[in-house]
């Protein structure tokens, strides 16, 4: 066991998480992600003391949201959602008022629900100064159509951009960049519904993300860790990225049952197709399904609107079975995302059974937030160190863990837990130092 632990400090994925800044502590055979910074925008990074602006309207997309939240303060930058709040006709599903903007799948941003302001900022854009942001970020979904017409989205993007801010785009949020003549004559690439107009107006480019000076702009959602991984090298040209690929020939089966948190499923799948892993999403039956609407239908759906199959990234990038259809040997790690995907399994019971199995055959087991709750009950837990949401507390020490709130992320043996949401990104350096180590 020494050995193992000795060679999960001294990889490239350990190397990688220590020069965010935060605290990675061993004691004895457990290693854990701690201090003030866990869940925190990170002291060190290609975008410290960069302020980064990520203009929105209604219907924008929720991945991507939750992509940006999670990471641009990893790299160490400043996020700022910019609300395009004021264009009502556009709405398309129920609005309320006092949450800005809504996304295509129902997410809120002051702040995301689940997150807290720890890691991003909301405010209204016409009470924000385009002199104040180092970059400019245009996210995509449907909300690029409604902000194109909008001479306010236009006056901002022009301003930064003369200002020298880095202006970027995902997907359809490139629309607002081809009417304001942002990517004129520049190399980029696009989604489909603005790839036929940037042959005409741009030097376009069918790849994942193009970087033309100040001008970043990527294919679509999928393709979103890429993007911000292009920003930081656009701040510091000596950025390199080393967890690009570094999961290759790794499997992850992530469980996704009904009411699972959407942020802890959305953006792991994203980081795990980026950092190579092949992806397996497993659904099983839920005792209750708090939507009535998907009774019947084959449609797993998240606590804030996602759904599994994933409505922003193509099933060609992962694979979806059934729980009771997979076996042991066509993984090598499983995920429990939180929110009440963990009491459904607990309640179906044959997911308990599928833990215990897995664990018997020396997978590893990873979880966050409310994830613990079904590895305690599956009596899995006893001499763990565990990090998860406090609601997991009395299941972890009740069976024999030992809970502690302090922790961002805990690598104990063959388990890998996580605190909550705003620390997505430790508890995946932490997954990824795992399986590597193995």
């Amino acid at each position: 066991m020494e050995n193992v632990v000795s060679k999960m400090l001294t990889g490239a994925a350990m190397e990688a998480a220590k020069q965010t800044g935060i605290d990675i502590v061993q004691d004895g055979s457990v290693i854990f992600w701690q201090g003030r910074y866990g869940g925190q925008v990170k002291p060190r990074g290609p975008l410290a003391g960069k302020k980064i602006a990520c203009v929105v309207a209604s219907e924008f997309s929720d991945f991507q949201a939750y992509y940006l939240a999670s990471y641009i303060g990893e790299f160490g930058g400043d996020l700022e959602f910019l609300c395009v709040d004021w264009v009502t006709y556009k709405f398309t599903r129920p609005n309320i008022k006092s949450k800005g903007v809504i996304g295509m799948w129902g997410l809120s941003l002051d702040p995301i629900p689940v997150m807290g302001p720890t890691k991003h900022g909301c405010k209204k854009l016409v009470d924000a100064d385009p002199q104040d942001y180092q970059a400019v970020v245009v996210l995509g979904g449907h909300s690029g159509d409604i902000m194109v017409t909008e001479s306010k989205v236009m006056g901002f993007l022009k301003a930064a951009r003369a200002n020298g801010a880095i202006i970027g785009g995902i997907g359809a949020g490139i629309m607002p960049m081809i009417r304001c003549g942002v990517v004129e004559g520049k190399a980029c690439t696009g989604s489909a519904v603005v790839a036929y107009m940037l042959k005409k107006v741009a030097d376009f480019q069918d790849g994942p993300v193009v970087v033309d000076g100040k001008v970043i702009t990527a294919r679509d959602t999928v393709d979103t860790p890429a993007f911000v991984r292009a920003l930081c090298k656009a701040f510091d040209p000596e950025f390199e990225d080393k967890l690009k690929g570094i999961l290759a020939g790794k499997r992850m089966l992530v469980i996704a049952g009904e009411d699972f948190e959407d942020i802890e499923l959305a953006v792991p799948v994203m980081e795990y197709l980026y950092r190579g892993a092949q992806v397996t999403l497993a659904t099983f039956p839920a005792p209750v399904r708090a939507r009535p609407p998907l009774v019947g239908l084959d449609v797993v759906q998240g606590n804030f609107g996602m759904s599994v199959p994933l409505q922003e990234i193509p099933e060609s990038y992962y694979d979806i079975k059934k729980l009771s259809e997979v076996s042991l040997d066509e993984f090598d790690a499983l995920q429990i995302p939180g929110a009440f995907c963990p009491y459904n399994m607990v309640e179906a019971g044959t997911p308990l059974e599928f833990l215990k199995q897995a664990d018997a055959a020396g997978k590893i087991l990873t979880y966050i937030c409310h994830g613990a709750i079904p590895v305690a009950a599956a009596d899995l837990v006893q001499g763990k160190k565990v990090a998860g949401w406090q609601a997991s507390q009395d299941s972890v020490n009740i069976m024999g863990g030992e809970y502690n709130g302090a922790w961002a992320a805990v690598i104990d043996g063959k388990h890998v837990s996580g605190r909550t949401p705003p620390e997505i990104p430790e508890f995946l350096d932490a997954i990824t130092v795992a399986l590597l180590g193995n």
